[in-house]
């Protein structure tokens, strides 16, 4: 059990997690939404894989990386009624979401670079 929460272990999980989306989005080829991509669904995985690697380490800078992403959706929401004078939830959330992509990406890369170091 130590395998699965370990640095190499949350890789696997993601690499397994990854192959089963593309396999679900390549079996259901005509039912599945054209809108939606693998990476749209990924960014629970990274959150996930982020969190488990808090007793080894990455305890340290997930706060800051939960308040970022809260960060992420205030400034979305202001860029958005700013320019548009309007926060239309479809848009609001496509463009929240795609930034969350990234930014669990990268947050999760930084929790692993910290474990591992």
């Amino acid at each position: 059990m130590t395998f699965w929460t370990s640095p190499g272990g949350q890789l696997a999980v993601l690499a397994i997690g990854f192959l089963i989306i593309r396999g679900a989005k390549r079996l259901l080829r005509r039912h599945w939404p054209a809108w939606l991509s693998t990476w749209d669904l990924m960014a629970p995985l990274f959150l996930i894989c982020s969190l488990v690697l808090i007793p080894a380490g990455a305890g340290l800078i997930l706060p800051w990386l939960v308040m970022g992403w809260m960060l992420i959706g205030v400034l979305v929401t202001l860029i958005q009624a700013v320019r548009n004078h309007e926060i239309l939830y479809p848009t609001f959330f496509k463009t929240f979401w795609r930034l969350t992509d990234l930014y669990w990406l990268l947050g999760f890369v930084s929790c692993f670079l910290l474990v591992i170091s």
